[in-house]
């Protein structure tokens, strides 16, 4: 039965159907009132994405089954989850349609993050809940930029999207999240370490220094780093160095050879092979790449 069900980018757009995009936004109105507000069952395969309901009501259809949602609320659908809706007549809205990469990159970063894009989740955006209006504010501002001509308006798309994303994982985690089972000190070293990285990252420093900085032994901060992330000490140094090279690579036009410097390798060489080892593709053909898929 899941073979039957179709695939899109948006909802009846064939893949190859329109130009490359990476991220796009719109009103909820405007795509289904062509379909009389209801939406039948597909996916996406390599897309997530987000709705968020200001007005109106209705039902998502999964393959586990059906939720209602009243608005005001959001709703997170993961890359590859069938879904549909039947809307009421009054709905209205934004929706955020991303390609899934950006996730994978988040969840990778974050346990949570990952927790929560695990299934489809309907998030009550209550306007006394702070993460939520924080996450719908994004959104806003991020139709804003993708609707307008404004100078630098790529530079803010992607910390508009993370944001978003980071706004409603934790309103969830202020619901009642999973736990992670760390400590109150634990957690808040794991708090410093992600400063700590994000000082000293392109230095190289050892795993030993983020130890004796926080004042345990290195086997214990792998220990609850995995246990909160999911990554080692060094694997969370390794995301910061190409997350940096990524956003270097696509939102700046200094060479290879100044990002290679730039980040703190000595050998414009080996942070080709390192770009490679972690993506698969050399740091020329990702710009290349991403810059095709940019083009608005």
């Amino acid at each position: 039965m899941s073979n039957s069900i179709p695939s899109y980018r948006l909802y009846r757009e064939q893949y190859g159907e329109s130009g490359d995009f990476w991220i796009h936004c719109e009103t909820i109105p405007e795509r289904t009132h062509l379909h009389n507000w209801e939406i039948s069952p597909h996916r996406h395969e390599s897309l997530f994405q987000i709705f968020f309901m200001s007005e109106g009501a209705g039902e998502i259809a999964g393959q586990h089954g059906s939720s209602r949602f009243k608005a005001p609320c959001a709703i997170f659908i993961p890359p590859r989850e069938v879904h549909g809706f039947s809307y009421s007549r009054d709905v209205d809205g934004l929706v955020l349609t991303v390609v899934s990469d950006r996730l994978t990159t988040l969840a990778a970063a974050d346990r949570q993050v990952a927790l929560f894009a695990s299934k489809i989740r309907i998030v009550p955006t209550a306007p006394e809940d702070a993460d939520a209006m924080f996450a719908i504010e994004c959104v806003r501002k991020l139709f804003d930029e993708l609707t307008g001509r404004a100078h630098c308006r790529l530079l803010l798309l992607e910390p508009l999207m993370t944001g978003a994303i980071v706004g409603l994982v934790r309103s969830v985690s202020a619901a009642g999240a999973a736990d992670d089972g760390l400590d109150d000190r634990d957690r808040h070293r794991i708090e410093t370490l992600a400063t700590l990285i994000a000082a000293n990252f392109r230095e190289h420093k050892p795993v030993s220094f983020y130890s004796e900085t926080l004042g345990v032994s290195a086997a214990h901060l792998n220990r609850i780093a995995r246990r909160a992330t999911g990554y080692s000490v060094l694997g969370l140094i390794t995301m910061q160095l190409l997350e940096a090279a990524r956003r270097d690579l696509v939102f700046t036009p200094t060479s290879v050879q100044g990002i290679a410097y730039g980040l703190g390798f000595s050998d414009p060489a080996y942070f080709n092979r390192f770009f490679r080892r972690q993506t698969g593709m050399t740091p020329g053909a990702f710009r290349e790449a991403e810059r095709r898929k940019q083009a608005l």
